[in-house]
């Protein structure tokens, strides 16, 4: 039972659990009148006496009633799906009327089963290997009026964005740029969704020459998957999504220090949150076109690796000095963002990439850097956000920016010299390769792809950020909300 602070007394619902304990929850809450802080839990077993079938009550806190909003709901509800036992078989969950379960219920069961998901897929001790979790159902306790296909898309979300975060998570031996083209094409066949592959050869021979760069050290061939959901017809509205799917990221000749180098498997959580996104909208059908482009490679040293100071030529004929082989995300989506323009012309774009480490020094791991044009899309990408939990803070893209990337052999470099400003370079060096009046944001999802540890809410690895975003963006342009 989720109870707001200080407020859990006053529900008739919570008191008429209290019969079902034999008082002790009034007793527990008149000695304790300010629980029902956010993770606050307490537990009240109740007699076979009073009830054959219920076995125990537990409130869970809410925080203030008047600053619930969609982060705090799905991260307590994360708590809730993280927190219950491997022995629960039902869970009946009730949610008090300031939660509004009739237009967020489906925050709340995405949030429940983000909480539930266990990312120890390769342990082999038996006692691990069972799931922690053995629920065989959910049931919604409310007295409002909550429609099914809410509940429907809260599960078509959770399942999309769990799968995405199980293969962010997997190590990078066994998420090849081959695989994930595999991941992409049963998707493709499952939703219906047309798909074209462009092998290492054709991404060369089209003149993407600043994406194959970065595949030249490793021994994977390079793949650019291009999916497409039509659900408007040639005069509806396009969005595209471009997703950065570095499989592994050692820096290339630019060498990452080794440690924590393992957490680079997860360099390609724009590409897996842009597939999830496909995976529910070709579900949803919302009408509105859809274009999914993806680089999919790993960045490695070898003797045939792009080198510092190499200059490549891209899709759209400038020219790139690679100061730094470690700024590789932008490499390959330069040319991914010069391909959907050529090709689609989409009405907005955008791009979602592990871009830079300078966003996760800025916003900490709570909120991904946003930066694009005009004002009133990127407003418009935020607010998506707003109403999924998942939050932005946008960073400016100033003319400066363009001036610390000039390089005096090429059009442009691909990084400033200096050590600041390291996002907004990063999305002023796309930014070069989007045309004048199109609608772009650019998305670093550094500091939010990746749990460093165990959080209340949410297992440590892979988040599946970006996935409910991207729905909801798509959802809202096409009922131009």
């Amino acid at each position: 039972m989720g109870v707001f602070q200080g407020e859990a007394s006053k529900d008739k619902y919570v008191m008429q659990a209290d019969e079902l304990t034999g008082g002790s929850v009034e007793r527990f809450l008149s000695k304790n009148k300010k629980f029902g802080k956010v993770f606050d839990t307490v537990t009240f077993h109740i007699s076979p006496k009073s009830h054959k079938k219920l076995e125990k009550v537990v409130l869970v806190g809410l925080g203030s009633k008047d600053k619930l909003d969609v982060y705090s709901l799905r991260q307590t509800c994360g708590f809730i799906g993280k927190n219950l036992t491997k022995d629960t078989a039902t869970v009946a969950l009730y949610l008090p009327s300031g939660v509004k379960l009739s237009e967020n219920a489906d925050v709340v069961v995405t949030g429940l089963l983000i909480g539930m998901f266990d990312s120890g897929h390769h342990k082999t001790n038996g006692e691990e290997l069972k799931s922690k979790v053995k629920v065989e159902s959910i049931t919604l306790v409310s007295g409002e009026n909550v429609k099914p296909d809410v509940i429907q898309k809260g599960l078509i979300i959770a399942d999309a964005l769990n799968g995405a975060r199980e293969v962010v998570n997997k190590p990078a031996n066994i998420i090849t740029p081959e695989y994930m083209v595999t991941f992409a094409k049963k998707m493709a066949i499952e939703g219906k969704l047309k798909i074209e592959v462009f092998s290492e050869k054709q991404v060369n021979d089209m003149g993407m020459g600043i994406m194959a760069s970065v595949a030249r050290g490793s021994e994977e061939d390079l793949y650019f998957v291009v999916m497409r959901y039509l659900g408007a017809g040639s005069k509806g509205p396009t969005l595209a999504i471009v997703g950065k799917g570095i499989t592994f990221d050692s820096g290339g000749i630019s060498i990452k220090p080794s440690e924590s180098m393992e957490w680079m498997k997860m360099d390609m959580a724009g590409a897996a949150a842009c597939f999830g996104a496909m995976e529910v909208i070709a579900k949803l059908k919302p009408k509105i076109n859809v274009i999914c482009a993806c680089p999919l490679t790993e960045n490695l040293p070898s003797g045939k690796a792009t080198k510092p100071g190499d200059v490549v030529t891209g899709l759209s004929g400038k020219t790139v000095e690679v100061i730094n082989t470690d700024a590789e995300g932008r490499l390959v989506l330069s040319d991914a963002l010069t391909y959907v323009q050529k090709n689609f012309k989409p009405d907005y774009i955008v791009d979602l990439a592990t871009l830079t480490g300078a966003s996760l020094v800025a916003l900490g791991n709570v909120a991904t850097a946003a930066m694009g044009r005009p004002q009133d899309f990127v407003d418009q990408v935020i607010k998506a956000g707003e109403q999924t939990g998942e939050r932005m803070w946008q960073l400016p893209l100033y003319d400066e920016y363009r001036d610390m990337l000039k390089s005096y052999i090429a059009d442009i470099a691909n990084i400033s010299p200096g050590r600041g400003a390291g996002t907004e370079t990063g999305a002023k060096f796309l930014e070069e390769f989007v045309d004048k009046k199109q609608k772009w944001v650019h998305l670093d999802i550094a500091p939010t792809a990746w749990e460093e540890g165990d959080k209340p809410y949410i297992s440590k690895g892979a988040t599946g950020y970006g996935v409910t975003t991207l729905v909801e963006l798509a959802d809202n342009l096409a009922n131009k909300k």
